[in-house]
């Protein structure tokens, strides 16, 4: 399959990203995709090709397991309304209205899978695929760090169904079709807005609305904040200091406490520079950014 065409609709993998939901993706970076503006990532990793070689393993231990039968689907499917929402299944289960899932994790990851958890982002591209293709259930496996394994499911709930449809076609109708950049920022946008901003023009001025006077405001008030806790925090470890004086271990009814001797190999960045600059030169890397300030504007007369 061309991966490029899923610039065309919204997958599985993208569903819990639009509801705001997925640790890896935010709405921006979907809508900034789906736009052509900024290139996935994902789509040439290295832990993508990986999990393509392992999905065949996990399928075949999968019908090991459930005695069931499963077939590949080499095609992505669409919504029988919505030919802007697709799937890319992994397999159809043979003899029943049910397709699998087919997934890889690290052994550090395998807390997320105890009992009948499930990732989020996992649950939500389950059920964008039940809704998408009509089935009644979806069967998701996993391998853990290559030495477990596991397998649940996810049934059928139309209520769920119905909310993901709702938002799903409102941010395609929205945001992607009419290319008007969502205002859903998240912490974790700021590589994606640098994406998709990467040049301020030189002295261009623009009148921001109101809201960016409180959103100033608010980050005024919580770096203050911030700056007290960080205070705080320094203050007590400090007091924890006086306490062990010499010693470099302190035991308590419930923590073992230790202020040890550490050796820091830290580079002289101006010496270096002074004393060795055609050398500094050739290893110096220069990395543009663009860097946001907040300055108050003085009123007249004051």
């Amino acid at each position: 399959m061309d991966l490029t065409q899923r610039y065309k609709y919204l997958g599985g993998t993208d569903c819990a990203a639009v509801l705001g939901l997925s640790r890896w993706r935010t709405p921006l970076q979907v809508w900034a995709e789906k736009t052509e503006q900024i290139i996935p990532k994902e789509l040439d990793s290295e832990a993508a090709e990986l999990g393509k070689e392992l999905e065949d393993y996990v399928a075949r231990r999968f019908c090991k397991k459930t005695g069931k039968e499963v077939r590949r689907i080499n095609e992505t499917l669409f919504h029988k309304k919505y030919n802007f929402l697709g799937a890319n299944i992994d397999r159809r289960i043979v003899g029943e209205n049910t397709i699998l899932e087919c997934k890889t994790c690290s052994a550090w990851k395998s807390k997320e899978w105890e009992g009948e958890e499930i990732p989020a982002e996992y649950i939500m591209q389950c059920y964008h695929y039940i809704m998408v293709t009509g089935v009644e259930k979806c069967y998701i496996a996993v391998l853990i760090g290559n030495q477990d394994f596991k397998w649940k499911e996810i049934k059928r709930d139309e209520k769920i169904i119905s909310e993901i449809l709702k938002k799903e076609v409102a941010f395609w109708n929205n945001f992607i079709k009419t290319k008007e950049m969502p205002m859903i920022i998240t912490k974790n946008d700021d590589d994606v807005l640098y994406q998709l901003f990467p040049n301020a023009e030189t002295e261009k001025v623009i009148e921001l609305p109101d809201d960016a006077d409180k959103i100033v405001d608010s980050v005024k008030l919580l770096t203050a904040d911030k700056i007290n806790l960080e205070g705080l925090i320094e203050q007590q470890k400090n007091e924890l200091k006086a306490m062990l004086k010499e010693a470099e271990i302190g035991l308590t009814k419930k923590y073992k406490i230790k202020w040890s001797n550490i050796i820091s190999n830290r580079l002289e960045t101006k010496k270096f520079k002074a004393e060795q600059l055609e050398m500094y030169n050739k290893y110096v890397k220069e990395t543009p950014s663009r860097k946001l300030t907040m300055v108050e504007i003085k009123k007249e007369g004051l």
